[in-house]
């Protein structure tokens, strides 16, 4: 290596530290077989607690929870299939991963292959920490599940109140109840199927004098 290449290639190497370094978000550069970690930019610290030394001895799987893992490992051979075929868009995924600390977080994880072609296949991108926007959505997915439980308990008490308050036909003999499709049902099965009251029999006042006399 001639000493000007050697200074054009320094300066170089310099100026791209430089700028990843001063990205908002991680930066990584990962084998694309092994999984292991070539780079990671400082921010890396922030968002998961291990220094750039610590974290470049760890592997993709280890970071990852196995549900995460296995969503990126389908991704990566996605993306290596269709690199092979051509094509080299960039692929997002969210994904949970451990903190040093032992706690988990989420990112989003925008990635594609190195174009370099005289080395074997890397994977480079960034990290985003996203751990309050996914705290937020499952707020957003309870509170939407809450909605959705009172509106069915809503119309479950509206028709339970048409039916009470209703013209119910009535046997005059049996005092059996039908129904809209013409069934005719015992009044404590009506009352079962067609509501959510349960049937407890006792006496009222008037027959509990008659049969204390019997």
């Amino acid at each position: 290596m001639s000493a000007d290449y050697k200074e054009r290639y320094e300066k170089l190497e310099d100026k791209y530290r430089l700028i990843t370094d001063n990205l908002i978000e991680a930066v990584f550069v990962v084998d694309a077989e092994s999984f292991e970690f070539d780079y990671v930019n400082p921010k890396i610290e922030k968002i998961s607690g291990y220094t750039v030394e610590e974290y470049c001895n760890l592997t993709i799987k280890d970071r990852l929870l196995p549900d995460s893992f296995l969503k990126a490992l389908k991704l990566i051979n996605k993306a290596k299939k269709r690199y092979k075929q051509g094509a080299n868009d960039i692929q997002t995924v969210e994904v949970e991963l451990i903190h040093k600390d032992h706690s988990t977080y989420w990112a989003e994880i925008q990635a594609k292959i190195s174009d370099d072609t005289n080395r074997p296949l890397k994977i480079i991108g960034i990290i985003k920490e996203i751990s309050d926007r996914k705290k937020i959505e499952q707020k957003q997915i309870e509170l939407i599940k809450s909605l959705g439980e009172a509106l069915a308990e809503k119309e479950k008490l509206l028709k339970e109140n048409k039916i009470l308050m209703g013209l119910l036909p009535i046997c005059s003999g049996c005092k059996r109840i039908r129904d809209e499709n013409g069934r005719w049902w015992p009044l404590e099965a009506y009352i079962t199927k067609h509501t959510d009251a349960d049937i407890t029999h006792t006496l009222c006042i008037d027959c509990s004098k008659i049969y204390m006399e019997l």
